[in-house]
């Protein structure tokens, strides 16, 4: 299904950061990813993580972390894009700004993918409609940005939920002392 995704968007050739990290990411590798806006990173953690899930788990196994409500619907409509051949994959946006009752509706059935900015999911996660117990990918994008306009207590508040056996992929723009700091931190090799 994802191949016929890929040709329906007439895609046959990977970015070099797309050639890079998809087999890095499938080996079960944790990674950092230095790549400018628009050099095809969402493709480049998007297509593994979707090809490594289990559709049958009715638990969220991939958390996307991000910045802004744009870049999360920006990602979440992307991968939708990718699964529309999928129908046990779901993936939800959780973002600030929107309802939160629509979302605690969605949250109620199985969600294998949640595309979040880290405020409302701490939201979530306090309220106990987010489980991020069993995830087993996380994907920290655009992690200069978030660390840049102050998302760090939250994203270390979100690290301490996970599993500390999950895949971490970290990709930015630049690699800044922060961003370094926090992938020594959390990130197994």
């Amino acid at each position: 299904p994802l191949v016929n995704a890929l040709r329906m968007q007439n895609i046959d050739t990977p970015t070099p950061v797309q050639e890079r990290a998809i087999p890095a990411v499938l080996a079960g590798k944790d990674l950092i990813a230095q790549a400018q806006t628009g050099t095809g990173k969402t493709f480049a953690f998007a297509l593994p993580l979707i090809q490594l899930l289990d559709p049958d788990a009715a638990y969220t196994q991939g958390l996307i972390v991000t910045p802004t409500r744009e870049l999360a619907l920006q990602i979440t409509a992307e991968m939708k894009k990718l699964t529309d051949d999928m129908e046990d994959v779901e993936i939800l946006a959780v973002y600030g700004g929107q309802d939160v009752e629509k979302q605690l509706k969605k949250l109620q059935r199985p969600v294998q993918i949640i595309v979040a900015t880290p405020g409302r999911l701490l939201d979530h996660v306090r309220r106990g409609t987010v489980d991020l117990s069993k995830i087993s990918f996380l994907v920290l994008d655009e992690a200069d940005q978030m660390l840049h306009i102050g998302f760090l207590p939250e994203v270390e508040d979100i690290l301490r939920e996970l599993p500390v056996t999950r895949q971490t992929l970290l990709f930015s723009a630049t690699i800044s002392e922060d961003v370094r700091k926090l992938a020594e931190k959390h990130m197994d090799k």
